[in-house]
């Protein structure tokens, strides 16, 4: 029992390096935004006339 309480748990895969701010980019580029698209489609009954959507909503010096 104590050989499994020790051993098992401890177990998880490998994970992927952790990325720093000094490493290069190698991604492509990701948008993210807090509203979804105008095109998601299927939940405009119920929230009104005016359609979501996306840009417009940060705010700051750019």
């Amino acid at each position: 029992m104590f050989l499994i309480y020790v051993v098992g748990p401890k177990r998880k895969g490998p994970h992927p390096a952790t990325y720093k701010m000094s490493d290069k980019w190698t991604h492509d580029p990701i948008l993210w935004a807090a509203d979804e698209p105008a095109d998601h489609g299927g939940h405009g009954a119920g929230h009104g006339s005016h359609p979501v959507t996306v840009g417009g909503g940060a705010s700051g010096k750019w």
